[in-house]
């Protein structure tokens, strides 16, 4: 589980929990919609987020925010692809995109990306698994209840875990390797902030016996915002964001997919500074 592989790129899970730093180039997503939707700002906001210590920068070109408006996967290459391009160009970082449509996939892959980050785990698109073994590429699996809904009084837990089940399956039929395969619970794709606060709490069941390394993704989120005793906007979450990632780590995360590199990784640096030492006495 400790070494990911993306293309040409190595992840080593045991040296660090992995940061994953988020780049929308949208002019909707819920937390930092237009900011970044130049190319010219996004490429910027990228190779700031590899010198503030992210491992991985993922790129979208859709808002999945609730109530999202859906765009065509023309015009999401058009978005992202000069921004992976230039980025590749004057940067080693291991770039993920974030998309669930193969021929965006594609699209990312040869213009450098190294890892698909997809939110329906692979059961959306039927050619997105052969697409991302044709280019070698890593692969996130996400768990998603957008997709089929939930159905009567069925444990939030126990659906995700099947589920999940099934994208690694799916994967594995196509050729995909487990040492390619991260795996995701969807925090903030669920009914409700108790599931995702459930889904964090049990973290640790979606390595599967420490197969695959664990991204959590709650940065900002809802189930942040559930927690703060006030009204906030997205921006004003990142203390409760980072405290909820802390609790997915000492769960079993291994990849943190967030907007505030900088406050992460100092946070990180000092916890793990105890946590590994403790494990190595």
């Amino acid at each position: 589980m400790s070494i990911i592989k993306c293309r040409d790129k190595r992840l080593d899970t045991d040296e660090h929990t992995l940061i994953m730093g988020i780049l929308n180039v949208t002019p909707d997503s819920f937390s930092d919609g237009g900011k970044n939707f130049r190319s010219s700002d996004a490429v910027r906001r990228a190779l700031e987020m590899v010198q503030e210590g992210a491992d991985i920068i993922d790129i979208g070109g859709e808002s999945t925010r609730p109530g999202y408006t859906p765009v065509s996967p023309d015009e999401e290459i058009r978005r992202i692809v000069p921004v992976i391009e230039a980025v590749s160009e004057i940067s080693d970082a291991v770039i993920s995109v974030d998309t669930y449509k193969a021929s965006v996939a594609e699209e990312a892959l040869k213009a450098g990306a190294h890892i698909i980050n997809d939110i329906y785990g692979l059961l959306y698109d039927p050619l997105m698994a052969e697409t991302v073994v044709r280019y070698d590429a890593g692969v996130v699996l996400m768990f998603n209840t957008r997709r089929n809904g939930m159905t009567g009084s069925e444990d939030i837990v126990t659906r995700a875990i099947r589920e999940v089940t099934g994208s690694i399956e799916t994967a594995k039929a196509a050729g995909i390797s487990e040492e390619y395969i991260i795996t995701d619970p969807g925090v903030g794709f669920t009914p409700s902030r108790d599931d995702d606060l459930r889904l964090m709490e049990n973290i640790d069941r979606f390595s599967f016996g420490k197969r695959f390394p664990v991204l959590l993704g709650c940065s900002r989120k809802r189930v942040a915002a559930s927690l703060l005793a006030h009204e906030s906007v997205p921006e004003e979450r990142d203390n409760i964001s980072i405290g909820l990632a802390l609790g997915g780590v000492a769960k079993g995360a291994s990849i943190l997919r967030v907007h505030n590199v900088k406050a992460t990784k100092e946070v990180l640096d000092g916890y793990e500074r105890i946590v590994r030492n403790e494990k190595n006495l």
